[in-house]
């Protein structure tokens, strides 16, 4: 009988887990719950033991005819008494669970409990309660019981040492807060992203996706680096060398700017570098920046040193090889008259062809018909002057309100552009062939928008001397350019005029036709 009585128990308690099962999902609330959800999820909390109870006393209606039952109830009424009462108490720990939850949800707050120890606490409870039951309820004496239990407990731990250090080390963990699932932690050598802490282990998904399962004693004893407790902020170094002919204040300068076209690279602290060492065949720098995104540092990393080759080779800074020393002096003697070697004819004509599709000679550099004015030779002539400067992609080009000295073709590549008014933002897009930046060379007045890189470009740029020398090339260039550029001060006068006053002080800024003539005259003398 004793028997028959614990699996038809142990079958209703089964198949109240098995229909309570799709409601345990309400049990969690999110930030701010209230009202009916609030009141259904206290309700879920309670419905597991609830059901037991009730399914106990179907099972009881529904056996009422069969006669061994009715002996059984006359001579165990204590059993059914004992089980409704555990039951009972079950829904009510598990109905003040449900309202220690609500509370904190209600203040939007996380509950300062570990899963883990909740579960054991929990576990606790219902084994305190199900010993005060039998001795309540049914007189069995439970000194006997708990000695029993204690021996077992000890016998269980011996064989169990390794589970029960695991255990005891999740807990520790969970009390000290060291690793919250969402972290990205280095565990000795392992590094990765939390997704999971129970009883037993932690899972930790590395950067290409493996899942490790990393047993808490294991974890107890290991080294641990969270990347984002107390703070995501966090630093990246990079080590670059540059040659002995570059000067060392270009090279921090162009370090510094490399980082700071990477748009997860934090402006505060700000990105320094330094020298770190002299060696043989070149100095060493380091970069030191920082970002809040630690998790992703490698991919960061890459963009930083893509954008420091993009610097130095703008800039003309070599990065050096290891070599002997009197490999080193040759290749500096080499490098250093490379520096002052004439473009090709291969080069000449490559900028040649570029300018003659573009709209600085099919547009702006055109007679009255709209004919270009100016040739082949006549290109051939400021070739040599004009720099071909290659642009990373998220590299910004110019931004609105700097000052200007240059303009640039587009080549190859593409850039968007953004223009600032009014409290909201203009949206433009600049393809190959087009000029850009030419109305603050021409006038003197501040860039008016802010030109970002989005496909890897390629731009010839036309600084005051290369400028000069095409005005030079036909009598007429100057004042027709500077007719065209008094023509767009007219359309934009507002903002020319509210930019020529904040300059006013710091540069020349002209806006009529004789000033703005008068300027590129200046431009052709001083390239002579």
């Amino acid at each position: 009988p004793l028997i028959l009585e614990a699996c038809a128990m142990a079958l209703i308690w089964l198949l109240s887990v098995g229909l309570t099962r799709p409601l345990q999902h309400r049990k969690h609330l999110g930030p701010g719950a209230r009202g009916t959800r609030m009141l259904g999820a206290l309700l879920t909390y309670a419905a597991r033991p609830l059901l037991v109870i009730l399914l106990t006393e179907l099972a009881l209606v529904a056996a009422r005819p069969w006669a061994p039952l009715a002996a059984w109830r006359a001579s165990h009424a204590d059993h059914l008494d004992a089980w409704r009462m555990f039951w009972l108490g079950v829904a009510a720990l598990s109905l003040l669970d449900g309202l220690v939850h609500a509370f904190f949800a209600w203040r939007r707050r996380d509950i300062p409990l570990p899963d883990l120890l909740h579960d054991i606490l929990r576990a606790v409870l219902m084994l305190a309660l199900a010993f005060g039951v039998l001795k309540a309820e049914l007189g069995i004496d439970i000194g006997p019981l708990l000695a029993s239990t204690a021996l077992l407990t000890a016998v269980i731990g011996f064989a169990l040492q390794g589970v029960l250090g695991n255990l005891l080390a999740g807990m520790s963990l969970h009390l000290t807060r060291s690793l919250r699932p969402g972290a990205w932690v280095r565990i000795d050598d392992l590094e990765g992203r939390v997704t999971a802490t129970n009883w037993r282990e932690t899972r930790l998904r590395d950067r290409r996706g493996h899942m490790w399962v990393i047993p808490n004693g294991k974890v107890a004893e290991a080294r641990i680096n969270n990347y984002q407790d107390p703070t995501p902020l966090r630093a990246h170094q990079i080590e670059v060398g540059a040659s002995y002919s570059d000067a060392p204040d270009e090279v921090i300068e162009a370090l510094v700017q490399a980082a700071l076209e990477v748009p997860e690279v934090r402006r505060s602290p700000a990105p320094r570098a330094d020298i770190t060492s002299y060696l043989d065949f070149g100095i060493n720098y380091r970069l030191l920046y920082w970002t809040t995104d630690y998790p992703r540092h490698v991919i960061i990393d890459g963009e930083v040193n893509r954008m420091i080759w993009y610097q130095f080779k703008r800039r003309g800074i070599e990065i050096p090889f290891p070599m002997s020393d009197v490999l080193l002096n040759d290749f500096m003697a080499v490098v250093y008259n490379q520096r002052r070697i004439p473009p090709s004819e291969r080069q000449l004509d490559d900028v040649v062809a570029d300018l003659r599709r573009s709209k600085l000679v099919t547009e702006l550099v055109t007679d009255d018909q709209g004919l270009p004015l100016l040739d082949d030779d006549d290109l051939r002539q400021v070739a040599p002057r004009v720099r071909r400067l290659r642009y990373a992609r998220g590299e910004t080009l110019c931004r609105q309100g700097d000052d200007g000295d240059v303009f640039w073709v587009l080549v190859k590549g593409a850039l968007a552009g953004a223009i600032a008014k009014d409290g909201g933002e203009i949206d433009f897009q600049v393809q190959p062939g087009a000029v850009v930046g030419e109305m603050s060379l021409l006038t003197g007045v501040c860039r008016s928008a802010t030109l970002t890189v989005t496909a890897s470009a390629e731009v010839l740029e036309f600084d005051a001397s290369a400028f000069g020398a095409l005005l030079s090339l036909h009598d007429e260039l100057p004042a027709r350019l500077s007719d065209l550029a008094a023509d767009r001060a007219a359309q934009n006068r507002a903002a020319l005029e509210e930019s020529a006053r904040d300059r006013a002080a710091e540069r020349e800024v002209v806006l009529e036709r004789d000033g703005i003539l008068g300027r590129l005259l200046r431009f052709v003398k001083g390239s002579d």
